[in-house]
């Protein structure tokens, strides 16, 4: 075996690695998402994950690795496939131009980096490289025979790819990333329940991250929510949203029971004199006799609208 042929052999086996470990690391993600669970638990993650309707991603990736383990695997064993190894060139063309979308994505709209996507990625531009080193296959890869695979579909990719990347960086959308060291709350400043809801965490000592609507619109938007108050609270690899004033603090009061602390305290409250209880006595039944006292609007669902001009009620 000549030296060049040793050498596009170790190609050909790396290719097939690099393959394989990107399939495995898909279905791996996918098996743990069905239980709930994830490879990757940074912030950059979780915003990803969000926008990944329906896990299709995850899904593509896995077809995308399998494709291309298939093709290296009958590529080492030097089947002549040329129509097969030229459909692997054009997938991992496509791929490298989506790729630069998704790493535009996180860097110029989100700020943040999803690891596992990152990994994914640089596997799929590993392979694209390797790819480009194989030797030039019996036919060109683009429209005429007189163009050679140099100068053609991995030009255009790669092209593609930047563009794409660029673009990103033109087309920004406002979206604020959010901390979760303690229950996020996205409030609006002339919404009353919302108001509430910050009185109630203050009066009862509960640390309460707060963002603005219009800072973390684009976030309500996609999670297709209109009203506000609304809690976000994620423990683990579990992400909590509720929606409304009495949803949100009969939450707080179970999370950090509330009810069960203030039962304690009425339980060994100090007796009140007899004095003080005549005096009460005689104040309660002042009130009845005059106007009832007025009561808060029942309508009310505990939400303002987000998008409501005037103000909430």
């Amino acid at each position: 075996m000549t030296p060049k042929a040793k050498e596009s052999k170790k190609t050909k086996i790396l290719f097939f690695l690099f393959s394989i470990t990107g399939l495995i690391l898909i279905i791996s993600e996918i098996y743990l998402n069905l239980q709930q669970k994830t490879l990757c638990q940074s912030e950059g993650c979780f915003l990803v994950h969000i926008f990944d309707t329906y896990n299709l991603l995850n899904y593509i990736g896995a077809l995308l690795f399998f494709c291309l383990v298939i093709i290296s695997f009958l590529d080492i064993l030097e089947i002549k496939l040329t129509q097969l190894l030229n459909l692997r060139t054009y997938i991992l063309a496509l791929a490298v131009i989506v790729e630069g979308y998704f790493i535009g994505f996180q860097k110029w709209i989100l700020n943040e980096y999803c690891s596992y996507c990152l990994t994914v990625a640089s596997l799929i531009f590993l392979c694209f490289l390797l790819d480009y080193k194989l030797p030039l296959k019996e036919k060109s890869l683009f429209l005429s025979n007189e163009i050679s695979k140099n100068t053609s579909i991995y030009k255009i990719a790669f092209l593609g790819s930047l563009s794409l990347f660029l673009a990103t960086f033109l087309v920004k959308i406002p979206l604020k990333p959010l901390e979760f060291n303690s229950p996020v709350l996205i409030y609006k400043k002339d919404c009353p329940h919302c108001e509430e809801v910050k009185k109630f965490a203050k009066a009862h000592n509960i640390s309460l991250k707060l963002y603005d609507v219009n800072t973390a619109i684009s976030l309500i938007r996609l999670l297709k929510y209109n009203n506000v108050p609304i809690l976000i609270y994620r423990e683990n690899d579990k992400t909590l949203v509720i929606e409304g004033e009495e949803n949100i603090k009969n939450w707080l009061k179970e999370k950090y029971g509330i009810e069960e602390k203030e039962s304690l305290e009425r339980g060994y409250k100090k007796p009140e004199s007899t004095q003080i209880k005549r005096i009460k006595k005689e104040e309660s039944q002042i009130k009845t006799e005059g106007e009832p006292f007025p009561i808060g609007n029942n309508s009310s669902q505990g939400a303002c609208i987000i998008d409501q001009k005037e103000p909430c009620k």
